[in-house]
């Protein structure tokens, strides 16, 4: 993305991040813009690495320049769930990179639980610092057969995947443990989900393959669908299989407005888990 469409992006994002999100004091707002902005110049001059800000009400950690604005988009797209969760939800977080959901699970929706999991064993490094237990950080990719995958990560850690995009600049590739979401789960006796955030940059109708079970037992399903991309599962085919189990589409955050690679979906049980 050239500069000028980058800064006119990160503008939107600002104007919508203090206009839609609520519940935030209009201080912890402006605190975490101007954050966005200064942490790239202090990354200079610390020559980069992983660090963390006090940021609202919590410590955030991340790993790269853009770990902000990272947040920051989380709270955009995602901040219209508390008005579709009980007070107190347990979510699951698949595909947790560095802990940005995680932050916002923990002080927005204002989780008791959160199982956090990510197969990157740098993001993973991260994320345990932005996790309060350690047994709910998983460092393993998630599909319905357990063993080993083949994992491309790529030079943006949140675009790394196993399946390789068009357009995505891949790292290095990797092998990864690979465990079912329900296998995960019910080693750490969760009985039940309010809410399961998928996003696998493309895996994530293997990820709902692998939790039968757990759908069971799920209140509401907020994952990222694949449009314009190369993906295991299309739009149309996540939202077939979740329809099949009883749940409903009530919410769709679009990226772009053209062409847009994929989307944000939430679906509600219909049907009392």
């Amino acid at each position: 993305m050239r500069l000028p469409s980058l800064l006119a992006w990160s503008l939107r994002l600002d104007y919508d991040f203090f206009a839609e999100v609520t519940g935030l004091r209009a201080g912890e707002k402006v605190r975490l813009i101007l954050l966005k902005y200064l942490t790239p110049l202090a990354a200079r001059m610390r020559r980069g690495g992983a660090a963390s800000t006090a940021l609202l009400g919590g410590r955030y950690h991340y790993a790269d320049p853009t770990g902000i604005a990272s947040l920051q988009r989380v709270f955009c797209s995602s901040h219209g769930l508390r008005e579709f969760l009980p007070r107190n939800p347990v979510v699951v977080d698949v595909g947790a990179n560095v802990g940005q959901f995680h932050f916002f699970a923990r002080q927005y929706l204002h989780a008791r639980r959160i199982v956090s999991i990510e197969p990157l064993p740098e993001c993973h490094d991260v994320l345990r610092r932005n996790v309060s237990s350690g047994e709910d950080c998983v460092n393993c990719a998630v599909s319905c057969a357990e063993g080993e995958v083949v994992f491309h990560e790529a030079e943006q850690s949140q675009l790394s995947s196993c399946v390789v995009d068009e357009g995505v600049a891949v790292r290095k590739t990797r092998t990864v443990p690979c465990r079912s979401l329900d296998s995960i789960l019910a080693e750490r006796h969760i009985e039940h989900v309010d809410l399961l955030k998928i996003d696998t940059e493309g895996t994530e109708l293997d990820v709902l393959r692998s939790a039968e079970a757990t759908l069971a037992r799920t209140g509401a399903v907020y994952v990222e669908m694949s449009v314009f991309r190369k993906a295991t599962g299309t739009f149309f085919q996540i939202g077939t299989f979740l329809e099949e189990r009883g749940f409903r589409l009530v919410d769709l955050t679009v990226g772009s407005r053209r062409r847009p690679k994929d989307m944000d979906a939430l679906f509600l049980k219909t049907i009392a888990p």
